[in-house]
């Protein structure tokens, strides 16, 4: 397999998972992290960066799915007070709901204190099935199966920026954004030509996301425009669904032939106080607006799927709300997907 069919090898279906991040630290003095999969046998274990190899037995060890490290390991952990802890500390963290404090960074600090592992698993139910909307979203459909230019726009946040991304924050192993993958996947699978626009902006919501809805969607002419927004909001759902509706009528008025496949959002560190409100109901509104040229995907039931095995700190680059390689890879799997027969 090429290095992109790898990064591209859809987690939940995939025989042997590729570079699979954890992040180690100590919990009543053990290092231990669980795997998705329990594997049949680790082929590496290596840090995020690839710059680093480390040996099974010397580094660390498996039993079932979880992965340990020895006294000796040379891979990096975090102590249980680095992680939690109870004075605030500026700039460098956030306030959880017991009151305390969890560490915060951006940029490539987590990703240079992460792992890697490839493994073969052994033989499991299905944890994900994701769903080909491709039929909601003809125009799209037909300009790919006819191997033509396609004209793809991104709209949404940090997230659909690739915040925290490897190529992001120009450090090894430069995989790229998770738009950006997809684009590759859809011209391997498809033969099309994709002409990528990434009109997303840090830190915004649905409300911003109405108010620039035609210069940053209707006036950029996309035959298909990808929607991510939530991540940022905190009102109901109803209010949310309204305004991502608008959004699309109103960049509908400059280009009607637009379709759009809209994402619900991932989710944000469960232990932290004043970050999720309402966007585990964002899917199910956003449901209501599917018809011919709107189809709706859900990163957040994708990280349910993987959280049901794996913790939060394994999925992000900054320990809050921005995807890692891995999870961003996620990302561009289930689109992938979403998009393939």
């Amino acid at each position: 397999m090429t290095e992109f069919e790898k990064i591209m090898a859809p987690v939940w279906s995939s025989e042997i998972i590729y570079d699979e991040f954890l992040m180690m630290h100590e919990v009543g003095g053990r290092a231990e992290a669980p795997l998705l999969f329990e594997p049949e046998y680790i082929i590496s274990v290596t840090s995020a960066d690839k710059t680093k190899t480390y040996e099974q037995g010397r580094d660390w060890t498996v039993s079932g799915n979880l992965l340990t490290l020895t006294p000796d390991s040379r891979i990096f952990r975090f102590t249980e007070e680095e992680m939690i802890f109870d004075d605030k500390r500026y700039g460098k963290c956030f306030r959880t709901r017991d009151g305390r404090y969890s560490i915060f960074s951006e940029g490539h600090f987590f990703h240079d204190r992460q792992i890697a592992v490839t493994y073969k698993k052994k033989p499991s139910e299905p944890i994900f099935t994701p769903e080909f909307v491709g039929d909601r979203l003809p125009r799209t459909m037909e300009l790919l199966e006819a191997g033509k230019p396609l004209r793809l726009l991104v709209f949404g946040d940090s997230i659909s920026c690739g915040c925290n991304s490897s190529s992001f924050s120009g450090v090894p192993p430069y995989v790229p954004k998770w738009d950006q993958l997809l684009c590759m996947g859809l011209w391997q699978k498809y033969g099309a030509a994709v002409e990528l626009k990434n009109t997303a902006c840090g830190g915004q919501n649905s409300r911003w996301a109405l108010e620039n809805a035609k210069a940053l969607v209707g006036e950029q002419y996309a035959d298909l425009a990808i929607i991510a927004f939530g991540m940022n909001d905190r009102i109901p759902e109803d209010e949310f669904c309204s305004n991502i509706e608008k959004t699309m009528e109103d960049a509908r008025s400059i280009c009607p032939h637009t379709e759009f496949l809209l994402c619900a959002t991932s989710f944000p560190n469960p232990i932290l106080e004043g970050f999720m409100a309402y966007q585990d109901k964002y899917y199910a509104a956003l449901k209501t607006l599917e018809c011919k040229g709107v189809a709706v995907i859900s990163f957040g039931e994708m990280q349910n799927a993987l959280m049901k095995t794996k913790r939060y700190e394994d999925l992000s680059g900054n320990n809050v709300n921005h995807p890692n390689d891995f999870f961003a890879r996620c990302h561009a799997q289930l689109v992938m997907a979403a998009l393939s027969k």
